[in-house]
C-alpha cells in the first residue's frame, strides 16, 4: 500500500513540540511520527499542490515580541520542514490560512480583531510581509471575527467568513474590492467555507448555530450568492450539551461533504447532489475524543485523519465511497492539542 504524509499543527500546550510530520499507511491507516518542527501555536496549516511548501498561522496573542499572531512558510523535503520565512500577522489569534489557485498569494484570517491579510510569496514560496489588510466595524459595536478566506476555483473572487458579524463577503481577487455581502441571522457564526469543484456552489458551516448553508454562486451576476438550503449538523440523540461546528471539507469524489461537531464530538456526513448542489444528511460518526477542529482525506478518499484537540489524539478512519460510512481503522497517536491536520500524498503518473 501507499504512503502519505500527515502534517499536524498544534497549540503550544501540554508538551507540544510544534508541527508534527507523520507517515501514513494509506491502506491500513497506521501512523507514525517522523519528525517535529518547533512552531508557536501552529493552529492551521496549508500545503502547496506539489507538496514542497507548507504555510502555518501562529494562533497567539504575542508573536516575536509584538501583541498578536504570526504566519510562517516552510520548505518540505522528505516530509521534514525547514522554516523559510515568518511574518507578523497583526491582531491576535490568526486562525486560518489558504493559498490562491496560482499559489502567489497567501490569505490569513485573524479572529480576535476581525481582519484578514494578503501576503505574497517569492519564487521559492517564501512568505513576504503582508501587502494589504481588511477589517470590519459594526455601527452597533458588535465585534468582527474573521474565520476563513478562500478563493473560488477560478481565482476570480475571494469568499470571507465573518463569525462575529454573521456575514460572508466576496472580494475581487485582483482589485481586492468588496463586491458582495451575504448576511445571516444574528449569532449564526459563519466559520468555514468550501466551494464545489466546479465553482457553482459555496458551502458554509456556522459555528454557533451548527448549520450547513448551501449557496448558489453566480459570479457573473450582480447578486452573487443565493441561499438554497440550510440544514443542521447536529445529531438528535438526546445530547443537550453545548456544541460548536468546526471543520468543513469535501470528500475527493465531491459526492460527500463532512462537518465536525465539537461538544457532541462527531462527524456529520452529507451526501451532495452535484447538479442541484443540495445536500442530504446521511448520518454521524462518533469520535474517540473531544473537539475535532480539523480533518483531511487521502487522495483516493479511502482514509480520513482527524485531530481531537482537547483529548490530544490524532485518529484515522476508513471512508466508504459507496455508502459514505466512516469506520475506525484502530490506529491513533497521542499528540498534544492537534488543531490542524493536512494529509499530503503525491499523485502517481498514469
Amino acid at each position: 500500500m501507499g504512503k502519505a504524509y500527515v502534517y499536524v499543527g498544534t497549540n503550544s500546550i501540554r508538551g507540544s513540540q510544534g508541527i508534527y510530520t507523520l507517515s501514513l499507511d494509506t491502506g491500513s491507516g497506521k501512523m507514525d511520527v517522523l519528525s517535529t518542527t518547533e512552531a508557536q501555536d501552529s493552529a492551521y496549516l496549508c500545503v502547496s499542490r506539489d507538496g514542497s511548501r507548507l504555510y502555518a498561522v501562529m494562533e497567539s496573542l504575542e508573536y516575536e515580541g509584538k501583541k498578536g499572531g504570526g504566519a510562517a512558510s516552510y520548505a518540505i523535503e522528505d516530509g521534514r520542514l525547514k522554516q523559510t520565512g515568518k511574518c507578523y500577522a497583526g491582531g491576535g489569534w490568526p486562525c486560518h490560512i489558504s493559498l490562491d489557485p496560482n499559489e502567489k498569494e497567501v490569505y490569513v484570517s485573524v479572529f480576535r480583531n476581525g481582519s484578514w491579510l494578503i501576503f505574497q510569496t517569492d519564487g521559492d514560496g517564501r512568505l513576504a510581509e503582508a501587502k494589504e489588510s481588511f477589517s470590519y466595524q459594526d455601527p452597533n459595536g458588535r465585534p468582527s471575527h474573521i474565520h476563513a478566506v478562500v478563493s473560488d476555483p477560478a481565482g476570480k473572487y475571494l469568499a470571507v467568513a465573518d463569525c462575529g458579524l454573521d456575514a460572508v463577503y466576496l472580494y475581487n481577487a485582483v482589485s481586492h474590492e468588496q463586491v458582495w455581502k451575504e448576511g445571516f441571522p444574528e449569532d449564526t457564526g459563519p466559520r468555514q467555507l468550501s466551494f464545489s469543484e466546479d465553482g457553482k456552489y459555496l458551502y458554509l458551516v456556522t459555528e454557533t448555530s451548527c448549520e450547513l448553508y448551501v449557496m448558489r454562486y453566480t459570479p457573473e451576476e450582480k447578486e452573487k450568492l443565493h441561499v438554497l438550503q440550510t440544514i443542521s449538523t447536529q445529531r438528535r440523540d438526546g445530547y443537550e450539551g453545548k456544541n460548536y461546528a468546526g471543520g468543513l471539507h469535501f470528500h475527493p469524489s465531491g459526492k460527500y461533504l463532512l462537518a465536525t461537531n465539537r461538544g457532541h464530538n462527531s462527524f456529520a456526513v452529507f451526501g451532495v447532489d452535484k447538479e442541484s448542489g443540495m445536500v442530504k444528511l446521511l448520518g454521524h460518526k462518533m469520535l474517540a475524543g473531544d473537539h475535532c477542529r480539523e480533518f483531511s482525506f487521502t487522495l483516493d478518499g479511502k482514509i480520513l485523519v482527524a485531530g481531537l484537540q482537547h483529548t490530544d489524539i490524532v485518529q484515522s478512519f476508513f471512508f466508504d465511497e459507496e455508502t459514505g460510512k466512516i469506520t475506525d481503522t484502530g490506529y491513533q497517536l497521542n499528540i498534544p492539542s492537534p488543531s490542524a491536520v493536512v494529509v499530503f500524498e503525491k499523485k502517481t503518473e498514469e
